[in-house]
């Protein structure tokens, strides 16, 4: 069982937030280079998620929530958003330009999931005689040295279910993308020394609809 101060410590994260808001005049066309430049982004390092969003009574205004992994990576995911010919028919798409902020995320970081994207669910227990912290460290340093370093990898969760057992819950851009990411486990110190601490139970690979 944890401790009272394992349960009360948070790991830190250094995902940024970017908020942009801007104006279009052809929603139909806007959408659909939205959806084109989310997934050109999701190429970009630091990746971790885009939500697009429309006015509520005026459909031209828009706002973009974007989760990158750190500042720098957002920085620099900004200048060739705002510059390479890959992102051309969006940017054209903008006659007014709002502004864009940064925030930083809360501590656990958040994962910014949309229709399309693709979800993993692995069960696992632990080994006899391994603590939660200690695969909850094996856990973070997998994410940070491999998974999060994944082309289209948007976030990735654990939950403790009431039998004792845990799902690992992971976030990509497709089912796709979720199915490889998971096959670039193999032969990855950070993924084997996480893999050496439990059992595996299932897993199950799917979309949000």
């Amino acid at each position: 069982m944890k401790s009272q101060d394992a349960k009360e410590r948070k790991p830190m994260t250094t995902q940024r937030i970017e908020i942009v808001t801007y104006k279009i005049s052809n929603p139909a066309v806007a959408d659909q280079q939205r959806d084109i430049a989310r997934n050109r982004a999701a190429a970009l390092p630091g990746f971790g998620g885009w939500l697009p969003l429309s006015g509520e009574k005026d459909q031209a205004e828009r706002a973009d929530l974007i989760a990158w992994d750190s500042a720098e990576a957002a920085q620099s995911a900004g200048k060739i958003v705002g510059s390479s010919p890959d992102f051309a028919q969006f940017r054209e798409t903008i006659n007014e330009f709002g502004k864009a902020q940064y925030y930083a995320a809360p501590g656990d970081g958040i994962a910014l999931m949309t229709s399309g994207d693709g979800i993993e669910f692995g069960r696992f227990r632990l080994r006899a005689g391994v603590s939660e912290d200690t695969m909850r460290t094996a856990h973070a340093a997998m994410i940070a040295n491999h998974l999060s370093l994944q082309p289209g990898w948007l976030g990735q969760k654990l939950v403790r279910l009431q039998d004792g057992t845990f799902v690992d819950v992971a976030f990509a851009v497709s089912e796709e993308r979720s199915i490889a990411i998971c096959s670039s486990w193999a032969g990855n110190a950070s993924c084997d020394a996480f893999l050496g601490l439990i059992e595996p139970i299932s897993m199950e690979f799917g979309s949000i609809t």
